[in-house]
């Protein structure tokens, strides 16, 4: 038992769970915490601008890893840590574990109003606002427990569904002396996954062995569990196609035969059709959400379609629709036992030639269709045309490139039109779609990717929200290339509004006299931040710039003029309930 200060503990503790770096802003609150990260740990802290910046970092950097230890960020009472709440948000939803140390005033001083207390209706009730988005929220006030705190909030983080946690620890608990037994951490924090149930796995062998059109459909949950291997080899023992959410783009490699890509409202066609006619969906830790589903509109799961649905979270299965077979476990482990009982087993099934045949025609039919908008030669450019060359670009350089999607319009073509070729290696926000998620990440993946480039897709209006972000980059002498999509609206909510009510409002960005549409000069905001700026108005123009770009190993920022009157793109898709809906329904159904 050693004498030291709360912050020392848990300075240590972070040392001993292996511990690189942190993402910080600095603040009286939490001088105790950084002084002790910085000087007894010596832990590298990452300087943010804002405080949200810290967050989407912690996030998308985990995103890139997949394993322990995880992300810890660092804030500092009242404002600075408010400003986190809708990072941690996304991170809850996108189910990100990360430890959030935000520091308050001190304790002798709650409920007298004390600076920056959350006191109005009882005394320092600050924690409450965090328990509706994260897996465990708790403020320390002893000296003495402080370090438990901290080391089962990380196992609350990081055991089952993973998610962000915050431990609020007034300034007076960090720097107390007191004395402390620093425990064997990792012992505390490793666990072994939930298993299948057995009776499970073989019911859902059985249905896989008695579907002609099974079709896996595959989360993030497969990225969580690193399950990669292990969904590539139950693919192609069983001979099942595999589409995935947008966030899990690339579990399986989109250059595999049996990848059918993304299967959303704006994937492949060849994977919204699979989806549309199978007669057995087999979800590995992957959600129905309205995004996924197309307003649930794609799936007949009780009607035509079986379901086994796979997931670490109970509270998942079930949730839209009623399984077959509902697993409750690790996807890693969940496609292990599927893989060893089918070939203990020696199950067989229907040859599946003739659906896979059938999927190819339709891949092919999909690509002579939407072959015009992928060469489209159009000024301000077409998204399909920028994702297209993009990709290719990127995959001739490096295909082990990081790429990193914010919510906008791009989001309506990359799942369809760029090809991931290795797995985990690409991200988005689209369950919470909180803008300027994507530009600190560049931070990030730069610094746990180095041998390799990161790309970042983002609009306008979400670089405008964190762009500045990119300084952090050039402080730390970080590359990577972000892909501004500059059209000068907010083109997401563009279409939605003039199809409900024949115009829009407060979606056009514009000075009010002329009506010209007008942004801030983005070449002079990347140059001030010491970017390299390239600017392309031509279609011709983007894909050189791209790998002028990839080739400087720089901070480098493309600014695309990109169109605002192209249509979203959507697969075309016409199921029981009637077109696929734009993107919500607009009436409550009162009947």
């Amino acid at each position: 038992m050693a004498k030291m200060t709360p912050a020392q503990a848990v300075a240590r503790f972070l040392k001993q769970m292996g511990t690189e770096r942190y993402y910080l802003y600095n603040g009286h609150a939490n001088w105790g915490l950084l002084d002790a990260l910085e000087y007894e740990a010596k832990i590298m802290g990452i300087r943010v601008r804002h405080e949200i910046h810290a967050i989407h970092m912690a996030d998308i950097e985990w995103r890139m890893r997949r394993e322990l230890p995880i992300p810890v960020t660092c804030t500092t009472v009242g404002p600075g840590n408010y400003n986190t709440i809708p990072g941690i948000a996304e991170a809850f939803y996108d189910s990100t574990p990360m430890l959030c140390l935000m520091a308050g005033g001190p304790t002798k001083w709650f409920g007298r109003g004390g600076i920056q207390e959350t006191y109005r209706y009882g005394e320092e009730e600050f924690i409450q606002i965090f328990k509706p988005i994260t897996k465990h929220a708790v403020m320390t006030i002893r000296p003495d427990t402080a370090l438990q705190s901290v080391i089962r909030a990380y196992k609350i983080a990081i055991t089952g569904r993973p998610g962000p946690v915050v431990v609020y620890m007034p300034l007076d608990v960090q720097n107390t002396m007191t004395n402390v037994d620093m425990p064997d951490a990792r012992s505390w924090i490793e666990f072994h996954p939930p298993g299948p149930d057995a009776e499970g796995i073989v019911e859902a062998t059985k249905l896989i062995a008695a579907a002609k059109r099974p079709y896996c459909y595959a989360g993030t949950g497969i990225n969580n569990a690193r399950a990669w291997d292990e969904l590539k080899e139950f693919a192609e023992r069983l001979e099942i196609p595999v589409a995935t959410t947008f966030g899990a783009k690339g579990a399986l490699p989109e250059d595999h035969p049996l990848s059918l890509g993304v299967c959303d409202r704006s994937g492949t066609g060849q994977a919204v059709n699979a989806a549309t006619n199978a007669d057995l969906v087999i979800c590995i830790g992957g959600r129905f959400n309205d995004l996924n589903t197309a307003g649930w509109s794609m799936y007949d799961v009780g009607g035509k379609q079986k379901l086994i649905h796979v997931d670490i979270d109970a509270g998942e299965i079930g949730r839209v629709y009623k399984p077959d077979v509902g697993i409750i476990s690790d996807a890693k482990r969940a496609l292990r036992s599927l893989i060893d009982h089918w070939k203990e087993a020696k199950v067989s099934r229907q040859a599946p030639k003739p659906w896979l045949d059938k999927i190819a025609k339709w891949r092919s039919a999909w690509l002579k269709e939407v072959r015009p908008i992928m060469t489209s030669d159009i000024a301000p450019l077409h998204y399909a045309r920028i994702a297209k060359d993009a990709s290719d670009a990127v995959n001739a350089f490096d295909p082990m490139t990081a790429v990193i999607c914010d919510t906008g319009f791009i989001m309506n073509y990359l799942p369809a039109f760029y090809t991931l070729k290795h797995p985990w290696f690409a991200t988005n926000n689209q369950q919470f779609g909180q803008m300027g998620f994507s530009t600190p990440g560049l931070v990030s993946t730069a610094l746990v990717r180095p041998k390799h480039p990161v790309v970042v897709f983002c609009g306008d209006k979400s670089f405008i929200h964190t762009g500045l972000s990119l300084a952090t980059a050039t402080e730390y002498g970080l590359g990577g290339v972000v892909v501004v999509l500059n059209n000068r609206t907010i083109q997401a909510e563009v279409e939605g509004a003039k199809a409900k009510f024949g115009r829009s409002v407060g979606d056009y960005y514009k000075i009010e006299k002329t009506g010209e549409l007008w942004n801030p000069d983005l070449e002079m905001i990347g140059k001030a931040m010491r970017a390299e700026v390239f600017k392309v108005t031509r279609a011709v123009d983007f894909k050189p710039a791209m790998e002028k770009a990839l080739r400087s190993r720089k901070l480098c920022i493309i600014d695309v003029d990109a169109s605002h009157t192209v249509a979203r793109y959507a697969v075309p898709l016409v199921v029981k309930h009637g077109t696929m809906p734009f993107p919500y329904d607009w009436n409550m159904d009162t009947k």
